[in-house]
């Protein structure tokens, strides 16, 4: 079973989050549920994921998430790509107090629209997508033995440049695989979760021939009726 290292986009839904500020805050993403404001991004649901917190008090954890609508089925688009901690002006993890929700509520959108990389916008370039897919797998450690997600990555970027039909990106695409996967032959636990490196680059170039399967994979998952309410946003080159 593949380690993603993240929960499922369905769950317990989490009570009492402040989820009409940030929704006001950023207005093009939709409440999806009640710890979840969602925008369908082309080829992913990108948006904000209000975890909860529990310590001595009741906090909330906003974090950047994206997940994927390339999937073979629905179920299988409800695991994210990544999940991306904002952090306060001392580089702790931005965890929020409910009862003073209020109180920090002005700094906590500056640290998510100064952190979030553009990304939860209308329009949004490609460049910034790819340069914080860079950004997220270079400094979170958690991912050095996360084969799947450092995966995802990679197919997040192809299908990207398939969905733009872009074959200047498409090339940076496969160039930038091949240097990961250079770095994934050093490591001896990669086929313990995902089995034969050479097996799976052949699979990942088979997506580019592949394209019109995953396009319409990509425009069946968004018509599930739950992520076709959603407000759409797309990426420009």
């Amino acid at each position: 079973m593949e380690d993603k290292g993240t929960e499922p986009i369905s769950g317990s839904p989490a009570k009492s989050l402040p989820l009409t500020d940030w929704k006001k805050a950023f207005p093009i993403l939709s409440r999806y549920a009640s710890n979840k404001l969602l925008m369908k991004q082309d080829v992913a649901i990108m948006g904000l994921y209000l975890q909860k917190v529990t310590m001595m008090k009741v906090y909330y954890r906003p974090q950047l998430v994206a997940f994927p609508l390339w999937e073979n089925t629905i179920e299988k688009c409800m695991w994210p790509i990544f999940m991306q901690d904002f952090h306060d002006n001392r580089n702790l993890t931005l965890d929020i107090s409910i009862e003073q929700h209020q109180v920090f509520f002005h700094d906590a959108v500056k640290y998510v629209e100064s952190q979030s990389w553009n990304l939860l916008k209308e329009n949004v370039k490609v460049s910034d997508l790819f340069d914080f897919l860079d950004y997220h797998r270079n400094t979170n450690v958690l991912l050095l033995n996360m084969f799947s997600m450092q995966a995802d990555f990679l197919k997040y970027r192809l299908i990207t440049a398939l969905y733009l039909q872009d074959k200047g990106l498409i090339q940076k695409a496969c160039e930038h695989a091949e240097k990961e996967m250079s770095l994934w032959k050093n490591y001896s636990n990669f086929e313990e979760t995902m089995g034969k490196l050479d097996t799976w680059r052949s699979e990942f170039y088979q997506l580019i021939d592949q394209r019109e399967e995953i396009m319409e994979r990509i425009q069946i998952n968004s018509m599930d009726k739950r992520i076709a309410k959603l407000k759409e946003s797309h990426l420009i080159i």
